[in-house]
């Protein structure tokens, strides 16, 4: 097993012309979905004789059976002949291959490792990373809910890049990753100066049952709640059924009426009592039930200067209007519990007084706020803090000496700053010390915040000492004030029902969007609602079993080794010299959209009993624009795009086809219907497992349809067919797609540098020789271009 890892090591860090087949199958296997019907060249989807490729291995991959496999993987350098040959120069990415092989080499069949989905890069690793965001909310399910995404390096001036730092591949990433095509027509690539690195984060169940060594499947146990009956010749473990290994908890959270999460209306006085308290904080809340139709119906929060508040509850109708959120005459006030606890005040006139801050603190301890900031830096970039931190109030003792402000370090004490506070009272009762201090909205000196009326929250941090001297901390924690109006009856509602899945947090309210943008909340999908989650991504872990808690898993002592396997093609790229020669190259663009928006899945819901096999098709429509597919491409001088790669990505065995449309003129831009596996002994063959052939622009002369220009405002329908005879989880819907960007006024593409997604504008003397083979390239006909090229 070693010797083969390292004769494949040495392989690797050579660059060699491919002189036989491509890496997976035989010569043609590969399809696209809408050749040109009027063409009499047939495009050729083998990458040829001349094309050059370098290849690389994720790590291995150990699991055993039921087992998770889903993480990032550690960088793997590219082999060192690459790396030296584009120092300083720019490769084009004209395809790529994937495989999933043994310790031998052979190809891992999909029924031992099934491989739900993949997310690769390549980058040049001066100049960028990845970094994990956790906190991303605008599409929970994008990118099969990777958290990776590419960041340039410090130092690094984005604005100076001529050249993409990173690119990303995702294309036909699932099941159908080994006969996919993953090719670009001649002239078209992804562009990357300088790449070193390759990075992955591949998710693979093991489904392998170790009775059988063949590729014909045999099931394996199953979680109770897999409703994939053992003979359905594919495994119920597809796609994570949730087992009790992971506590469902979940209830209805409240908001203040007004804001984009309100969903719904509290229907009684324990429950208004009850969510008032998850709402905001207070020094003290009272509850008043009343039936008054001249006030407020419903629930309503009321707050006092004093950091109390009132909680009411009003079963009377009425017609008046409900009272504002915020009133523009009214003082604001917000509470805090923490570390300390205090009160902050806001009049919005300006005056000496302002802002009133009440803090309550231990009396033999130091303690103090910082505003505008939930860490000990204001604005933080990577790992410096070159700002500083925020403006903080510390109190250490009696007196008016012992209030002092400060401009914080990034974890340090800071510097005392000019005394802008008044201190009102400073008394201690029961241990603890309450001081009330006044100042102005905003004074001159720039160490120091200012406060802002209008705005309805603020980040604040919270310390307390050791003793009174001011030193090291011995507790802190962060929070949020809510301004509210003082004295003023403010409504809450219901937000929603948020929850976890074996602790990780789960929010129905916008998971999916509703029509047109998608249909899955019109048809109350499963997969909205966490109390009718039943598989999916939420329920794949890494490292974790897919049974249930009283199940054994079985062979445990077989652990299933493999690694994936990635074969890049590529080619130099030349830029444009004015007047002499075109590009060699048009830069793709990564777009791409969910029919399943915005949840990233989907669950395939049983058909009646008694319904004919062919009857049973699940259908779910999704409707976007083009300018929704490009933020971070499109700008003013934008016109639109023009496909070049579209492909879906669907699960096997259910998918029966994807099309889209033009749903302005009604034009069918792509129809596809997956490629099954007859269970054959041919390779890649697995009976149920699909190929899912993309559909291509490029030239006529190499039996392509020419690509047509999508304005920015074209909106694209989506429609996704479903066999439903059975149930399944986690089925998903989306195109991955590439092309390029066109100007207006112009039908070429536009040049556009970013971190991702940039083309050349410039440094044209540096890369404009022409390489041997792009001379004889020019030289040669369409044909013999096309063989040489893929």
């Amino acid at each position: 097993m070693e010797y083969f890892w390292l004769v494949a090591a040495l392989l690797f860090f050579f660059p060699v012309p491919s002189y036989t087949a491509n890496m997976n199958g035989l010569p043609g296997q590969y399809k696209i979905a809408n050749g040109d019907p009027a063409s009499d060249v047939t495009y050729s989807t083998d990458y040829g004789e001349q094309t050059e490729y370098f290849e690389v291995y994720s790590e291995f991959i150990k699991t055993r059976y039921s087992e998770v496999h889903w993480r990032m993987h550690k960088p793997i350098p590219l082999p060192d002949k690459i790396v030296e040959r584009f120092k300083d120069e720019v490769m084009a990415v004209v395809g790529y291959e994937v495989d999933q092989v043994k310790p031998d080499g052979q190809s891992l069949p999909i029924t031992h490792a099934y491989n739900h989905h993949y997310c690769s890069w390549l980058l040049n690793s001066n100049k960028a990373t990845l970094v994990e965001k956790k906190s991303r909310k605008e599409y929970p399910g994008a990118n099969h809910g990777n958290d990776w995404v590419p960041q340039f390096l410090d130092g690094v001036d984005d604005s100076a890049m001529e050249y993409p730092a990173v690119q990303f591949f995702s294309e036909g990433n699932g099941g159908e990753f080994r006969l996919s095509y993953h090719g670009y027509p001649q002239g078209y690539a992804q562009l990357i100066e300088s790449p070193d690195t390759f990075k992955i984060s591949p998710m693979q169940i093991d489904t392998w049952n170790r009775e059988t060594r063949s590729a014909n499947f045999m099931s394996g146990p199953l979680p109770k709640s897999s409703k994939i009956p053992h003979n359905a010749g594919y495994s119920g473990l597809l796609e994570c059924p949730c087992s009790d290994r992971l506590e469902k908890k979940w209830s209805m959270t409240y908001v203040l009426q007004g804001s984009d999460a309100c969903v719904g209306t509290i229907q009684n006085s324990s429950e208004c009592f009850e969510g008032a308290r998850t709402v905001i904080q207070s020094e003290k809340f009272t509850n008043n039930a009343i039936s008054d139709p001249s006030t407020q119906p419903g629930c309503s929060i009321e707050q006092h200067s004093d950091g109390s508040t009132d909680v009411w509850w009003n079963s009377a109708s009425t017609s008046a209007e409900s009272a504002p959120i915020r009133a523009s005459t009214a003082s604001v006030s917000a509470f805090v519990q923490g570390q300390v606890n205090f009160t902050v005040s806001l009049d919005t006139i300006e005056s000496d007084d302002a802002v009133t801050i009440t803090i309550v603190g231990p009396a033999d301890r130091w303690f103090g706020v910082g505003f505008g900031a939930s860490s000990m830096c204001v604005h933080m970039q990577a790992d410096q803090c070159e700002n500083g931190g925020p403006w903080a109030v510390i109190v250490s003792g009696d007196g008016q000496d012992a209030v002092t402000e400060r401009k914080l370090d990034f974890h340090g004490p800071g510097t005392v700053v000019a005394k802008t506070v008044t201190v009102r009272s400073n008394t201690v009762t029961d241990g603890n010390r309450t001081v009330v201090l006044t100042r102005p909205l905003k004074v001159a000196k720039g160490a120091h915040f200012t406060f802002d009326p209008s705005v309805s929250t603020l980040p604040v941090i919270t310390a307390r000492g050791c003793s009174l001297e001011f030193a090291q901390h011995c507790g802190h924690g962060t929070a949020q004030l809510i301004f509210l109006a003082t004295d003023r009856r403010t409504p809450i509602c219901r937000g929603g029902i948020e929850g976890s899945i074996g602790g990780n947090r789960f929010i129905n309210n916008g998971r999916c969007a509703p029509f047109p943008r998608g249909d899955l909340l019109t048809q109350e999908n499963p997969t909205c609602f966490i109390e009718t989650y039943q598989g999916g991504l939420k329920c794949c872990r890494d490292g974790q079993s897919l049974l249930d808690k009283d199940q054994e898993i079985p062979w445990r002592d077989q652990v299933l080794e493999y690694k994936l396997k990635f074969r890049f093609y590529f080619e130099e790229y030349k830029p444009a010299v004015e007047g002499k020669a075109t590009a060699t190259h048009q830069h793709l663009v990564r777009l791409g959209a969910q029919t399943e928006a915005n949840s990233g899945e989907y669950d395939i819901t049983q058909c009646s009993k008694g319904t004919p096999p062919a009857q049973c098709v699940q259908v779910i429509t999704g409707r976007w624009r083009v300018r929704d597919m490009t933020p971070n491409q499109a700008d003013q001088s934008t016109e639109g795009i023009k496909l070049i790669y579209a492909g879906p990505h669907c699960h096997a065995p259910t998918c029966l086809s994807m099309d889209l449309f033009n749903a302005d003129t009604g034009e069918l831009l792509c129809h596809v219907e997956p490629i099954r596996g007859k269970g054959s002994d041919s390779p890649y063959d697995e009976h149920g497992f699909l190929a899912i052939p993309p559909c291509l622009w490029g030239s006529t002369a190499e039996g392509l349809v020419e690509p047509q220009l999508l304005s920015l405002d074209t909106t694209l329908l989506s429609i996704k067919r479903n066999n439903n005879t059975l149930p399944h989880t986690g089925e998903m819907a989306l195109w991955q797609m590439r092309g390029i960007i066109i100007s207006s006024g112009e039908n070429t593409q536009r040049d556009k540098a970013d971190l991702v997604d940039a083309i050349a504008i410039s440094n044209v003397e540096r890369l404009a020789k022409p390489s041997k083979r792009r001379a004889q390239l020019r030289n040669t006909s369409p044909s013999d271009r096309l063989r040489d090229t893929f």
